[in-house]
């Protein structure tokens, strides 16, 4: 992988991947890590605010600055999440590879995509 994201609580998105499939059986959708990320940022949430008030927990949040193992967490005035870029993946040689931005590419995107049949 050439996305090197980690946090304390999994490690990498490899051990997170490997820890979900052998608990169920199955390799993790992108749902179910987002979900644990975001799970994982209001757990830091509650902490740093050291209670379960609204107001507080809102501003904890509202000065989060973390790395999960799906990426980084800091969020604008809106509540947007600024810090995660979006990469692209594309399926080579039966594998997802991030194709762009090429800051993170581990291989070029084949264009036009090959069909199913042929990834």
């Amino acid at each position: 992988p050439t996305l090197t994201y980690k946090d304390d609580y999994f490690g990498s998105a490899g051990d997170y991947a490997a820890l979900f499939k052998k608990t169920y059986g199955y390799a993790p959708p992108y749902q179910a890590a987002e979900s644990t990320a975001a799970v994982l940022t209001f757990v830091d949430a509650f902490k740093r605010a050291g209670s379960l008030d609204q107001a507080k927990v809102r501003d904890a949040l509202a000065a989060t600055d973390m790395q999960t193992f799906y990426g980084n967490i800091k969020f604008d005035e809106t509540g947007k999440n600024i810090a995660k870029p979006m990469v692209l993946f594309q399926v080579l040689d039966g594998k997802f590879q991030v194709v762009a931005p090429t800051k993170w590419a581990a291989a070029k995107a084949v264009i036009p995509r090959p069909k199913w049949s042929e990834r």
